[in-house]
C-alpha cells in the first residue's frame, strides 16, 4: 500500500462513524488528525509551525535564502457524514510530495511548506475556509475566535481546551510571506471519470453566499385553526425554498441548495410557528447569484404580506468567483505533460481553500476523479491509482512552479 493511501486510511479512522466521518474543526478527532499530521511530519524532519486558529504547517527548507514559500495544502476536517478524501487527501498528499522531493535529492529554490488548513468545512463554526480567511486578511482573528458553535462554545475557547486546541510545542507560524499555493484535491463531481481523465486543472471557483432565513408565524392547534387564518411557518417557508429553486433554474449554471431546515415546535398537531433554514447559493459568476438573492428576498417580502407571518433574511457569508491564475495553471500543465499525463481544464463548484489563497497569491488546483461523483458522503472514493498520479503531478508542479515564481 502506497503511503497516500495508507495515510488517508489512518486519517478515516478519526471520527469514523456509521454513516461517515465527522471530524468538525477543533473536536477530539480533528485535533488528532493535526496531531497525526504533526507525527508524520515530525517523522522527516520537517520544521512545524501553527497559528492561532488552528493552521498546521510543516516546512521543508529551500535553497536560496529568503526565498518566500510555496504552500501547498488543503484541510484536515469534515462535514457531519464526510468522506475519507475531501480535503485529507490533499494534506496527505502534499506531505507526500515534501518526501518525494527528498527521496528523489530535488532542491528547490523556495521553501515549500504542507499545509493543513483550519475549518474550510464551516460544519461546527458558521464560517466556510475559516483558517484560509484568517490566514489571508480575509476575515479578522478576533472575529473568527469569537464564533461560536450550536452549544455556544467560542472557537477561542475550543481551540484553548487541552483536548481539542492548538497543538503543545509547536511554535506560532511567524513568516506569511507567500511565492504560490497549489492545492491536490478529489474532484468531487462526475466530469473527469465521465470523461476518462484522470488529471483535472481547475480553471475556476464558483462564487458562494450563505443565508439564514428565518420565518415566525403563530403556532395554533392543528384541527380547530381555519387554513385561511393560519400563519402557518412551515408553508410559508416551503414557497421561499421554491422560489428560489426555480430562480437557480431559470439562471442557469447555478446551484441552490437548504441543506438545514429547523421547525418550531416541531410537533405534528401544531400548526408551526416558527422555521429556519439555510441557503447555499452557487454560481461562476455574481450575476447568477444575485438573481436567485433576488428571488429570496423578493419571495420572503411576498409571504410576508400573504401569509400573516414575519420574515428575515441573513447573508452569513459571501466569496466571490475565484479564478485561478493563467501562469500557474499554464506551469500545472507543462508539469502534468512532462510526466507524460494528460489533463483537462475543469470548473470547481465546490468551495476550497485556494479561493482565499488567490487573492494573495498565485493558486491553482489539481483534481483526481470522484468515483460516481460523490462526496460529503461515506461512499466517497478515488482510486488508488488515481491518487498516487495526484500525488506525482503535484510533486511535478512545485517543481515547475519552483523555476518560475519569485
Amino acid at each position: 500500500m502506497s503511503a497516500v493511501v495508507d495515510r488517508l486510511a489512518t486519517l478515516a479512522q478519526l471520527g469514523s462513524h456509521e454513516n461517515g466521518i465527522d471530524r468538525a474543526l477543533a473536536t477530539v478527532q480533528e485535533r488528532a488528525a493535526r496531531e497525526q499530521f504533526a507525527a508524520w511530519a515530525r517523522e522527516r524532519g520537517y520544521a512545524l509551525a501553527q497559528d492561532t486558529v488552528g493552521n498546521l504547517f510543516a516546512r521543508r527548507s529551500g535553497l536560496r535564502e529568503g526565498a518566500r514559500c510555496v504552500l501547498v495544502g488543503s484541510h484536515l476536517d469534515t462535514v457531519p457524514t464526510g468522506g475519507a478524501f475531501d480535503g485529507a487527501y490533499g494534506v496527505v498528499g502534499a506531505l507526500c510530495a515534501l518526501e518525494a522531493l527528498d527521496a528523489r535529492s530535488i532542491g528547490t529554490e523556495h521553501p515549500v511548506e504542507a499545509v493543513a488548513w483550519a475549518g474550510e468545512e464551516g460544519a461546527r463554526f458558521p464560517l466556510g475556509c475559516l483558517g484560509s480567511s484568517v490566514f489571508t486578511g480575509a476575515y479578522e482573528e478576533r472575529h473568527a475566535l469569537a464564533l461560536r458553535d450550536a452549544s455556544g462554545t467560542s472557537l477561542g475557547e475550543a481551540l484553548a481546551s487541552a483536548e481539542t486546541g492548538l497543538l503543545e510545542g509547536v511554535p506560532m507560524r511567524e513568516d506569511a510571506r507567500l511565492a504560490a499555493y497549489l492545492e491536490l484535491h478529489v474532484e468531487q463531481g462526475p466530469v473527469l471519470e465521465r470523461e476518462g481523465i484522470a488529471l483535472g486543472i481547475v480553471t475556476a471557483i464558483a462564487g458562494q453566499r450563505r443565508y439564514r432565513v428565518t420565518v415566525d408565524g403563530s403556532s395554533g392547534h392543528a384541527g380547530t385553526v381555519p387554513m385561511a387564518r393560519r400563519g402557518d411557518a412551515l408553508m410559508s417557508a416551503a414557497e421561499i425554498v421554491l422560489a428560489v429553486e426555480r430562480a437557480a433554474l431559470v439562471a442557469g449554471e447555478t446551484v441552490v441548495t437548504v441543506g438545514t431546515f429547523a421547525v418550531e415546535p416541531n410537533a405534528p398537531n401544531v400548526i408551526p410557528g416558527r422555521a429556519t433554514f439555510s441557503v447555499d447559493v452557487r454560481a461562476a459568476d455574481d450575476a447568477r447569484i444575485d438573481a436567485v438573492e433576488g428571488a429570496l428576498r423578493t419571495s420572503t417580502s411576498d409571504v410576508t404580506e400573504r401569509r400573516r407571518v414575519t420574515a428575515s433574511v441573513e447573508r452569513l457569508e459571501s466569496r466571490a468567483p475565484a479564478p485561478m491564475d493563467p501562469k500557474l495553471r499554464a506551469a500545472v500543465a507543462r508539469a502534468i505533460a512532462s510526466i507524460g499525463e494528460r489533463a483537462i481544464d475543469v470548473p470547481s463548484g465546490a468551495g476550497h481553500d485556494a479561493m482565499c489563497l488567490s487573492r494573495v497569491a498565485p493558486a491553482a488546483m489539481i483534481f483526481v476523479p470522484s468515483i460516481g461523483g460523490r462526496s460529503h458522503v461515506a461512499q466517497e472514493e478515488t482510486a488508488p491509482r488515481d491518487l498516487e498520479l495526484g500525488v506525482e503531478a503535484l510533486v511535478a508542479s512545485i517543481v515547475e512552479v519552483d523555476k518560475f515564481v519569485i
